[in-house]
């Protein structure tokens, strides 16, 4: 990328045309006009019908574009708008995605820096634009992750041996609202951690209060291992259609799989991974088990500059915690209830 950066505060721009409806010099569309420009003219920021961060370079008679693969993220187009009664050809650059328009704002900076270099129009979107290409790409449209994807099979598992019990027990399923623990009924609460090989007793433990339980309640966590298997019965379709069949309100059940980043249980992102249950335990969080929780300092309170934190605890140090395998059905009928 260019070390020189004399466009860098573009960013914040496209909220004052929005407000204010451009700089009323007679273009077509709301804009600003920059002090960058090409041989055809200013360059100008601008905003789309509905808002989109937008960014216009005027082209010259005989300037073309390369073929560019912009992404879902971003639309390239060639357009041609009037100001002051004349006609004007552009490169337009449209942001599709608000979550990315800070990440439009520095592709915007490079792209005016480049052709301050003396880069032609075209070299400097095009080569910007493949510098960025991983950061244009929305989080909705990217890879998940097998580990996110075996965390979401984990809860639907017991999401579905609840709704086994009761069609209204879905509403147990706290995490996705907000609860800091995932599955919540009254004062008792239930974390489920999900490890992806046989043997593995080490978890990742987000947030200081993961395992502090509820007051006056109890925590139970209870360690699945989901083995990768293709073509596995252990998907977010089959066990995500499941739940959605049993469910006494399958609206607010999908409601809870959008929180969690899953707006379609067919999704073929939610379901290149597939699993089989190859085994589970259930611990007590109590005094004993490994932890970091606001409860285990003095007075309950964490050390002053103390944040947050992320940490891994390994189960093998919390056998004593352990819990009989038929205490899981035990659980999980006071959670139905």
């Amino acid at each position: 990328m260019s070390e020189s950066r004399p466009y860098a505060s573009v960013a914040g721009q496209w909220n004052v045309l929005r407000t204010s409806g451009g700089s009323g010099d007679g273009f077509e569309v709301p804009s600003l006009a920059l002090p960058a420009r090409t041989d055809a003219g200013q360059i100008r920021l601008a905003v789309g019908p509905n808002g989109e961060a937008r960014l216009l370079v005027p082209l010259a008679r005989d300037d073309s574009l390369q073929s560019m693969e912009a992404g879902p993220a971003l639309l390239i187009s060639v357009s041609t708008l009037m100001h002051k009664g004349r006609a004007s050809r552009f490169m337009d650059l449209m942001c599709l995605s608000s979550e990315l328009e800070t990440v439009f704002g520095d592709v915007v900076s490079e792209i005016l820096a480049r052709i301050a270099a003396g880069a032609n129009v075209s070299q400097a979107t095009s080569e910007t634009i493949e510098d960025f290409r991983a950061l244009l790409i929305p989080h909705s449209h990217r890879d998940i992750e097998r580990h996110r994807v075996a965390g979401l099979v984990g809860e639907l598992v017991i999401l579905n041996r609840l709704l086994d019990l009761s069609p209204s027990a879905w509403r147990a399923w706290q995490g996705p609202a907000g609860d800091r623990h995932d599955f919540r009924v009254r004062d008792n609460s239930l974390e489920v951690k999900a490890s992806l090989r046989a043997g593995v007793s080490v978890i990742t433990i987000n947030g200081l209060a993961q395992l502090e339980p509820p007051s006056d309640g109890s925590l139970h966590l209870l360690h699945l291992v989901l083995e990768p298997a293709d073509g596995s019965l252990l998907s977010v379709a089959a066990l995500g259609g499941q739940a959605l069949s049993k469910a006494d309100n399958p609206s607010g059940l999908r409601e809870l799989l959008l929180s969690v980043g899953c707006s379609d249980i067919l999704d073929e992102r939610w379901n290149r991974h597939t699993f089989r249950l190859e085994g589970e335990k259930l611990y007590s969080v109590s005094v004993d088990f490994p932890r970091i929780a606001p409860s285990c300092f003095e007075g309950g309170d964490v050390p002053a500059g103390v944040v947050d934190a992320t940490y891994e605890i390994d189960l093998g140090f919390a056998e004593s915690c352990r819990r009989p395998p038929t205490e899981v059905d035990e659980l999980l009928r006071e959670f139905a209830r």
